[in-house]
């Protein structure tokens, strides 16, 4: 730390030195003021090329002791802008405009970014114009997306680039999607909240371990701007596997805003303001609560949300640099519940409650230079979070016959306690999950000419830990009598830390009229605090990534300047396990050997043997998702397509996989029991039993899941036509998404042979394989009319098709295994044994099922009044739709669809 430390002063010190001879300036968009990049800088009169800009659109000029140097003559020139020649000045800032018109500044779709790799960006006119609840609704402006009718009621989870997404083993596809909130990273890595045991639709439906953000929880009010990057994208950001989205908060200003939302299921509202002083210092402050009900008429199913926000932001302006500190604290709260009307329930008790309460905090220092020599910027941030996360579950248990409690948390035999046949019972989950984040970063260049570069190198450190008493609950009175669970608070299981370093060069070359861009790095991660017979400890996963562009001359077509650029790259993603795939629960196995029943209850008997199997998986690998991409991008006159081919292969993605092993135990015989004689409960010491052995499932985590994903993504944005004040947009995808287990599966049949369950297990190597296809293109058409303050747009969604179809199973299994838990190779003449052959599977329906041709109708209007202070919008989703009924396996299919509508209004002061 000390040499960096030195390192930096004398970087800074080279800065200072070097800044007194030079003449600097700095090239932006005069629409936009964005700053370009890659803009040629030439000696107007000599005509000799002097320099480029960098990655900040800034460029020098070294002086060489001539007077008038600084009064030369400059040639600004960059592919897309008109030339400008004028003279240097110091300091200088020099406007470049496009040579294509921007009539119609007002974007309400997303727009796809024009850097190297495929990502949507999504602006606050965007969302507005949308009228969303949650972050989840944004996602119908990608391409492939289309509108849905909001479900608060279950999770919401993400999955980029993919058709008809599958259950909780391919989830990695959402868990390895990043979120960035201001830089600030939300991490679940440490989300251990689901009822073990339960399998009601109530508890199961709003689990959210290892499946990533719930995206139900980020309101959308104080977005300013978003970035989903499909594509591959910079090393600076990792542990992920399937996407980043990168979310920018609103700073500074002076309004005080207000938003009232209702629509046919719930009803938002938010109030937020802004204060910004002259010295450059900026607060904003804001709250927004949103209440919603799966059902209006249904009052006992609900779901809120309530989010707090704090932002403060300070500059610090020297001659040679900014200081930009900024900090952030939110507060989300998320409150998710459901019960039955005893009334209606036959005076049962059946209650579901899940409250969600995360406090996050940030801040982020960065140090920009005025006059970057080698040092361009450097940057720090640290972030913390912490939540306070509980599930309720309280309901009236009622038993079939006599049942015994689980008590044991030891290997051995026990007698259980025998439970009441109706009683009221609790169970709840506490989680505290703690997340630190750390990065260091700084970016270099090397002075030239020639080319714009920048170097990152950087650092990042990131830890997650739970404090949670976990599942809580009185094992006398159990929720779920049948499932074999015990207590454990999640404190005892290790923290994960992950500690990454990366280095990447972003250059822009120059060729002629043609422009080469490349971005290159590699990132190196290593989980830590491990223990020494993981597979994965002491090992460096190593991510390279790289993103080539080329952009060719301008040219003419049918009258308008246009431009080509091709893109494309390639590159390797990782996403670590998280705590409860690292760690997970023992599993607990309890065999009945004895279940003894007298009309006295206290005379009455069950006796069990409990066998404990640890649930960690020491082989346990992080997820790697390879990536490829081609993007084709043309620009004629304003009017843009871009067009990406893509291909993703994942095949060590997490999922819970089920294994089987033999265990011994007594079955007693209490036949000779004499009833009558019996003052306590019969004794065991000369009760008769015979030996026996039973195949016990067990589950635990693998890297066994395949998700193969393969698709197009089109995106066509018109200029806005003057005399109509009205765009088309144009987005649509065909994506072609394979799912598969990876490794070995082995699987019992429920068959009972004889008197007993049977005792055999097969091996299978193709369980499962499902290869769902879908294709779609929307059509937005919106017009803004400026003099009536008014804006509207109607979209037509055509979902061409959507398939399925499963690959052909085997029907023999490779191995078998037996009663005693040997595994014996499958030979022909094992098909024709009288218990064996029942490990044969039959066949099923491998036909395609393929959903034609369906199209709906939108419709969205905003009327601004009062100087724009004032703003009304309303929306009707599948305003008219055309979904004809068709034909599956024989049978008639009828679709019938209902519009969703909802009104807001907007405040400004």
């Amino acid at each position: 730390m000390q040499r960096c430390f030195l390192l930096m002063i004398a970087v800074v010190i080279l800065q200072s030195i070097n800044a007194q001879g030079v003449l600097k300036g700095l090239v932006t968009d005069k629409d936009t003021h964005e700053p370009i990049i890659g803009a040629t800088i030439t000696d107007a009169v000599k005509r000799k090329p002097l320099t480029v800009t960098n990655a900040d659109g800034c460029f020098v000029i070294p002086k060489k002791g001539d007077a008038q140097h600084s009064a030369q003559q400059i040639k600004i020139t960059y592919i897309g802008y008109k030339p400008l020649t004028v003279k240097a000045t110091a300091n200088g800032h020099y406007e470049l405009e496009a040579e294509i018109s921007k009539l119609g500044e007002v974007v309400v779709t997303a727009q796809e970014s024009r850097g190297l790799t495929s990502a949507s960006k999504i602006e606050k006119h965007a969302m507005e114009h949308l009228q969303p609840s949650s972050f989840a609704d944004l996602l119908e402006l990608l391409p492939g997306g289309s509108s849905k009718d909001p479900v608060l009621s279950a999770n919401n989870n993400i999955r980029l680039r993919e058709a008809s997404p599958q259950g909780t083993n391919y989830a990695t596809s959402s868990l390895g999607t990043s979120f960035l909130v201001d830089g600030a990273r939300i991490s679940t890595n440490a989300n251990m909240q689901q009822v073990s045991g339960a399998w009601e639709s109530a508890s199961t439906n709003r689990e959210n371990t290892n499946a990533g953000v719930d995206m139900r929880t980020i309101s959308t009010d104080d977005i300013e701007s978003v970035e989903i990057i499909r594509g591959i994208p910079s090393v600076e950001y990792g542990d992920l596997t399937s996407g980043l989205v990168k979310i920018e908060r609103r700073r500074g200003g002076h309004d005080l805003q207000a938003r009232l939302k209702s629509d046919m299921g719930s009803k938002l509202f938010y109030l937020a303001k802004a204060f910004e002083w002259t010295n450059h210092t900026t607060l904003n402050l804001s709250a927004d609560y949103l209440d919603s009900k799966a059902d209006p008429r249904n009052s006992l199913n609900n779901y809120s949300r309530l989010t707090l926000s704090a932002r403060m932001g300070h500059t610090w302006q020297r001659a040679h640099h900014d200081l930009l500190l900024t900090t952030n604290v939110d507060y989300t709260g998320s409150f998710d519940g459901e019960k039955q009307d005893p009334d209606l329930n036959k005076g049962a008790i059946d209650i579901y409650k899940s409250n969600y309460n995360r406090i996050a905090t940030s801040a982020k220092l960065q140090l920009q230079m005025h006059r970057p020599v080698w040092l361009k910027s450097a940057e720090m941030m640290a972030s913390a979070s912490y939540e306070h996360n509980t599930i309720e579950r309280t309901k009236t248990v009622s038993l079939q016959s006599m049942t015994g409690a689980v008590l044991n948390t030891n290997e051995g035999e026990y007698d259980a306690l025998i439970l009441p046949y109706s009683y009221e019972a609790s169970q709840q989950v506490d989680g505290k999950p703690l997340n630190v984040f750390i990065k260091l970063n700084a970016r270099l260049q090397i002075p030239s000419r020639k080319i714009a570069n920048t170097l990152l190198i950087g650092a990042d450190w990131n830890m997650d830990k739970n404090y949670g008493h976990g599942q809580v609950f009185d094992p006398e009175r159990p929720v779920y009598p049948t499932a074999q669970i015990r207590m454990r608070s999640l404190s005892e299981k290790p923290a994960n830390h992950t500690l990454s370093v990366y280095a990447e060069e972003k250059a822009t070359l120059p060729l002629g009229s043609c422009q080469l861009e490349l971005m290159a790095g590699v990132r190196a991660l290593q989980m830590l605090n491990l223990p020494a017979d993981y597979t994965m400890h002491s090992h460096w996963y190593l991510d390279p990534r790289a993103n080539v562009g080329f952009t060719f001359p301008r040219f003419i077509l049918f009258g308008q300047p246009s431009f080509v650029r091709i893109s494309g790259g390639i590159g390797q993603h990782t996403k670590m396990p998280t705590i409860d795939q690292l760690f997970p629960d023992p599993a607990y196995i309890d065999l009945l050997q004895l279940k003894y029943y007298n009309i006295d209850p206290q005379k009455s008997r069950i006796n069990q043997v409990t066998y404990i199997i640890p649930g960690t998986n020491a082989t346990l690998a992080a997820a790697r998702n390879l990536k490829w991409e081609l993007t084709g991008d043309l620009n004629i006159g304003g009017n843009r397509l871009t067009a990406t081919y893509f291909k993703e292969n994942m095949t060590s993605g997490f999922r819970s996989e089920t294994n089987f092993e033999a265990y011994t135990y007594k079955k007693y015989d209490a036949s000779g029991v004499d009833a009558s004689t019996l003052i306590a409960p019969p004794t065991l010491d000369d009760m008769p039993y015979e030996q026996l052995t039973e195949l016990c499932a067990y589950t635990h985590y693998a890297n066994g899941s395949q998700t193969k994903k393969e698709g197009v993504e089109l995106t066509f944005a018109s200029k806005r036509i003057p005399r109509l004040y009205t765009r088309l947009t144009i987005t649509g995808a065909w994506f072609r998404t394979t799912y598969r287990n990876s490794q070995l599966i082995m699987e019992r049949p429920s068959v009972v042979v004889g008197n007993s369950r049977l005792q055999y297990v097969g091996l299978y190597k193709d369980q499962e394989g499902i290869v769902n296809e879908m294709a779609n293109t929307n059509f937005m058409f919106d017009t803004d009319v400026p003099k009536l303050r008014l804006g509207f747009s109607v979209s037509a969604q055509c979902q061409w098709y959507t398939s399925t179809q499963r690959d052909a199973i085997s029907s023999e299994p490779d191995a078998y295994m037996d009663s005693q838990g040997i595994i014996h190779e499958w030979t022909e003449a094992c098909a024709q044994d009288a218990y064996l052959k029942w490990l044969v599977r039959t066949s099923t329906n491998y036909t395609k099922s393929t959903v034609p041709f369906a199209m709906n109708l939108n419709l969205k209007i905003t009327k601004k009044l009062l100087n724009d202070r004032l703003k009304l919008a309303l929306f009707c989703n599948r305003i008219w739709d055309y979904s004809p009924s068709y034909e599956s396996y024989g049978k008639t299919i009828r679709r019938h669809t209902k519009p969703y509508f909802g009104l807001e209004m907007n405040v400004k002061i």
